[in-house]
């Protein structure tokens, strides 16, 4: 009920001519509420170079607005976005505007960035713009990626894809790797035997989480790994 009440104020302040500054702001307001993420068109129109019928680097496959922004200046929510995870792109597009009767996506600055939660088949899944050194071996590069957990072990994954050769054409298999930082230092958790590695200050107290919790390296979930790192840096 509170759009046709503020709609009808802002008609009532423009049938008075001259404009205060109160009146102003109302309507900037009125405009903010109608169409909250106008802001996130700042950026170059994106192209789409794959075909939607094959393997897309696009998620969440399914894009709802349900995604959550947070900028320098503000929070969006219920957003319509998606990540581009082969060229490391964030992309929004706002169903309502249509430009020449065509709906256009673009490519979001990710200057403008400090977060995004995006809704997959995993759950909710926060993601930031992270730098890293390029002395990381080549292991890592800067880009977006998940934040599962933080502080002295920080624990990341990476969204990518893949471009293959497939039946029909090329396609972009989706692909999800986890991460260990630790120390300034980065580690690919493959299994058991890579995250033992970089663990390796307590190996006996891993591994006896491990044992007790039933997880299996190679196919645990992220909240899993999440408990067992939480374990891990209690004292």
């Amino acid at each position: 009920m509170k759009y046709p009440f503020i709609l009808l104020l802002v008609l009532s302040s423009l049938s008075l001519g001259a404009q205060t500054p109160g009146q102003d702001s109302l309507q900037e307001r009125y405009h903010q509420i109608l169409h909250p993420s106008d802001a996130l068109m700042n950026g170059r129109e994106y192209k789409f170079y794959f075909n939607p019928r094959g393997s897309s680097p696009l998620i969440p496959q399914d894009p709802l607005p349900s995604a959550f922004v947070l900028t320098r200046e503000k929070e969006y929510q219920n957003v319509h976005l998606l990540y581009d995870t082969y060229k490391d792109l964030l992309l929004y597009h706002n169903p309502a505007t249509l430009y020449n009767g065509m709906l256009i996506t673009v490519i979001v600055n990710s200057n403008l960035i400090e977060e995004f939660t995006l809704q997959l088949p995993s759950g909710q899944a926060r993601f930031r713009y992270l730098n890293f050194p390029e002395n990381q071996e080549g292991l890592l590069n800067s880009g977006y990626y998940e934040v599962v957990s933080e502080g002295t072990c920080m624990y990341i994954i990476d969204h990518f894809s893949l471009k293959e050769t497939q039946a029909g054409g090329v396609g972009y298999p989706y692909k999800t790797q986890g991460y260990l930082i630790l120390s300034g230092t980065a580690f690919k958790i493959m299994g058991k035997k890579s995250l033992l590695k970089a663990l390796s200050d307590q190996p006996a107290k891993v591994n006896e989480y491990l044992k007790r919790e039933k997880i299996r390296v190679r196919t645990a979930s992220k909240e899993q790994l999440k408990g067992l790192l939480e374990h891990y840096m209690k004292k």
